[in-house]
């Protein structure tokens, strides 16, 4: 077995997957008094949050056996699917080895101990006899002797902690690094001691409760916890995915829209079909991040007026260096979403489409149907029942017709007089529903 230092190096370049109270209270209060909220739970800790190194230390109290001692400090045992890799450059040339080094041990959650040495062309596994790790109460313990690494003097010592996630077919790795940039170099036999800063560990935002409202006015917040941020660092993002119509069938995997929250800045994209288009300014979207909430606010106007929606969120770490996701936390946990239904649902407007005639030519002494198509802007979708009213004349005189709805659709149906051939049929076709009218003319001239 080999390995390849861009195969063991903690950040791969990835494929992004399928981006107090009164505290709260305040921040809600920006957006107007709601009538209705709901309120939606996501587990914690579910966030790819890789192990914290705190410090490193070497030491070699007996000649030629070295032990390395790395602690943690966000776990007291490893979770599942971590590991620690330890590199060494052992001739202190960054021009030979992998990246630099010679040799690497690894130690996984499990309590398996890989060694790894330079061939002259790559990393190939070696033996790991003499060697001995353990990790307890938040510390790795590693002994390992010179002779395995092939480290006769001086060496430098990079500790990489890391831990995999996998969403759907894609495996993201959250690290960190001891030293964050370089090596210790360690020149023996006295201990040496290396502190990393805590809290510089990759992990996404740890969404753990979404509350949603809307106001009067318009405006619908998410308010979304996150415990271990109290502001979102710069390297992350909160996109909120949204299925403006409640149709799975419609949009990218249901979603028509979404609101993305970076390094500050909030962007609102639409699906074009084929791809995430940016959304044309002015955007009517904020945001606004402090005391581990976040409150993303979109208008109802840039739902089309829907009074329901679904929706779904994702966090992400982002690596800038090499552009690519580290962590995520997905909600809901299922790749689903969550429905919610406006309080403040926007007035009811009927919009109706031109009439058309079937057929578009009629004969005289035959019979007509004139369609009107009438959507709800409250729904977005088109009327399901309704009256319907009909005034059709020619030459002066009242020709009957029958009005009704059917598929959408206000439809007015009568036969043309047989003395209308050549001559001008016009009408006007109304319908009513939901306490609001609305009606258009048509004309056309008879065969």
């Amino acid at each position: 077995m080999h390995v390849t230092r861009a195969h063991t190096y903690s950040r791969p370049v990835l494929t992004r997957p399928l981006l107090a109270v009164g505290v709260a209270a305040a921040i809600l209060a920006t957006t107007g008094a709601a009538l209705a909220a709901r309120g939606f739970s996501d587990p914690a800790g579910d966030i790819n949050e890789a192990p914290d190194v705190t410090a490193l230390e070497v030491s070699e109290a007996t000649a030629g056996l070295l032990t390395i001692t790395l602690t943690v400090g966000n776990y007291q045992s490893l979770p599942e699917n971590s590991w620690v890799n330890l590199w060494f450059d052992v001739d202190s040339n960054t021009e030979t080895g992998a990246a630099g080094d010679e040799a690497l041990a690894r130690y996984l959650s499990d309590g398996g101990i890989e060694i790894f040495v330079w061939d002259g062309s790559r990393l190939v596994e070696a033996s790991s006899a003499g060697v001995a790790a353990s990790f307890s109460a938040g510390a790795l313990t590693l002994s390992v002797p010179r002779v395995s690494i092939g480290a006769t003097t001086a060496f430098g010592l990079l500790a990489v902690s890391s831990r995999g996630q996998p969403v759907g077919d894609e495996q993201l790795i959250a690290s960190d690094f001891a030293p964050n940039v370089d090596r210790l170099v360690y020149t023996g036999p006295a201990p040496m001691v290396l502190p990393d800063p805590a809290g510089d560990h990759d992990a996404a935002p740890d969404m753990t409760a979404v509350r949603v409202s809307d106001a009067k006015s318009g405006w619908i917040t998410f308010a979304i916890t996150t415990p271990n941020y109290a502001v979102l660092p710069e390297q992350s993002a909160i996109v909120v995915s949204i299925d403006a119509d409640a149709n799975p069938r419609t949009g990218e995997s249901g979603a028509e829209l979404q609101l993305s929250l970076a390094a500050g800045q909030i962007a609102l994209e639409r699906w074009d079909g084929r791809q995430w288009a940016p959304d044309d300014l002015p955007t009517r979207a904020r945001a606004r991040n402090s005391g581990n909430l976040v409150a993303i606010d979109v208008h109802r106007s840039e739902l089309g007026n829907s009074s329901r929606f679904r929706f779904s969120l994702l966090s992400a770490d982002v690596n800038t260096a090499i552009q690519a996701v580290v962590a995520v936390d997905i909600a809901p946990d299922d790749f689903s979403y969550w429905g919610y239904t406006l309080a403040n649902r926007p007035a009811l407007v009927l919009v109706a489409s031109n009439p058309v005639a079937q057929p578009r030519r009629p004969k005289a002494g035959k019979s007509v149907t004139v369609s009107l198509a009438v959507t709800r802007s409250d729904t977005g979708r088109r009327i399901a029942s309704g009256t319907v009213s009909c005034r059709v004349r020619t030459s002066g005189a009242t020709v009957p017709a029958a009005g009704r709805v059917a598929r959408g659709s206000a439809h007015c149906a009568f036969v043309v007089p047989r003395t209308a051939k050549g001559k001008v049929v016009r009408g006007t076709i109304s319908v009513r529903t939901g306490g609001k009218n609305v009606a258009r003319n048509f004309a056309f001239v008879v065969r």
